[in-house]
């Protein structure tokens, strides 16, 4: 009977050390963009004039800013923190003082501003506000067009991007709200320009006429942008995770270096996955980088426009969200490498004093 007991306890310590084991590093599904970018859907037929009346562009707040001058710009919100280049030809003015946005800027004009600041002027909307609210007093549309010239372009909104990534048209201005499918509020805005939405074709996408499409950068140039893309991701994170009240998470160059080497071999070997052939899993990409945790999570992502629609993806993703928010992380390391974007959060067994 000794024996019989002896051998129960030991199963029950080596099931609750699996369980342990099992729960200390977090993986869960790739997350892939729903929309395929790049892949228009050429229409018949040419513009007949008949396009809808829009509604008149806000008078006040950020979306000002579009179409104006960087002068104006730096006249208003001062000079930006950092400039960094983008897959799409402007450059992101990054500023982080006195409120959190980003603006796109090329040829010395505003094409876009993107901000999840809750300080941000966002008229007619405001950050944290109900996303029933918006439903209620703003027309939203499954099937939004724009012209360029005399080329027509439709966006189609599927179910999801009706919950969680609303495009509202006004005169000359297009605005895309990021809205938190859980908590049901607006969690950030991005307010483009008719160009810009176009080249990044953020929804499903058919037109009539000529197709707009990006110059693709150099390899040189593409490093370059998956760096600032490192960046981005990293502030963001924070921004949600301080949005969420959960303490932010310190930046850390070899984690970093796990997640660039990941994104960088999926997109290579063509794959979208934790496990890799030639690395295996997060724990065995930590455990080679000699990172020492007591706790480890993974997002993958692939396809998305650009940094700020990969962390939003997460977020309304139940697993991502779930590694995003985890209050128990204390570093993160960010890798981008083309269209292929990679989150590596670890608890450190001692968190060191390194600026964020």
């Amino acid at each position: 009977m000794k024996v019989l007991w002896k051998i129960a306890l030991l199963l029950i310590v080596v099931l609750a050390l699996f369980y342990i084991m099992d729960n200390r590093v977090k993986e869960n599904k790739p997350l892939e963009s729903p929309v395929k970018h790049g892949v228009a859907i050429p229409v018949p037929g040419t513009n007949d004039g008949l396009l809808p009346e829009r509604a008149e562009r806000p008078d006040a707040g950020l979306s000002l800013f579009i179409g104006q001058s960087t002068e104006k710009l730096i006249s208003e919100m001062g000079k930006p923190d950092r400039v960094e280049p983008s897959e799409y030809g402007y450059d992101w003015w990054i500023y982080n003082r006195n409120q959190q946005f980003m603006a796109g800027v090329v040829d010395g004009r505003v094409n876009q501003v993107y901000t999840a600041d809750d300080s941000s002027d966002v008229a007619p909307f405001v950050i944290g506000q109900e996303s029933q609210d918006i439903y209620r007093v703003t027309i939203v549309e499954t099937e939004v067009v724009t012209e360029i010239d005399d080329n027509i372009y439709t966006f189609s909104l599927n179910g999801d991007d009706v919950k969680t990534r609303l495009l509202i048209e006004y005169e000359g201005v297009y605005a895309q709200l990021y809205i938190d499918s859980v908590d049901e509020i607006l969690e950030a805005v991005r307010f483009i320009d008719p160009m810009t939405l176009v080249l990044h074709q953020p929804y499903d996408m058919s037109y009539m006429g000529e197709i707009v499409t990006p110059r693709r950068p150099s390899s040189n140039m593409q490093m370059e942008v998956d760096r600032a893309m490192e960046r981005q991701i990293f502030e963001l994170t924070n921004i949600y995770r301080k949005k969420h009240e959960v303490d932010e998470v310190f930046s850390d160059y070899y984690l970093g270096e796990v997640a660039r080497k990941h994104s960088e071999d999926m997109a290579l070997q063509n794959y979208l996955s934790h496990e890799s052939a030639k690395t295996g899993n997060l724990a065995d990409r930590l455990k080679e980088a000699k990172i020492e945790h007591r706790k480890a999570g993974e997002n993958i992502a692939a396809n998305y426009v650009d940094a700020i629609e990969a962390v939003h993806g997460w977020l309304n993703s139940s697993a991502h969200r779930d590694v995003l928010l985890d209050k128990d992380f204390t570093h993160l390391g960010t890798g981008v490498y083309s269209e292929y974007y990679t989150q590596n959060f670890v608890r450190m067994s001692t968190v060191e004093k390194r600026q964020r």
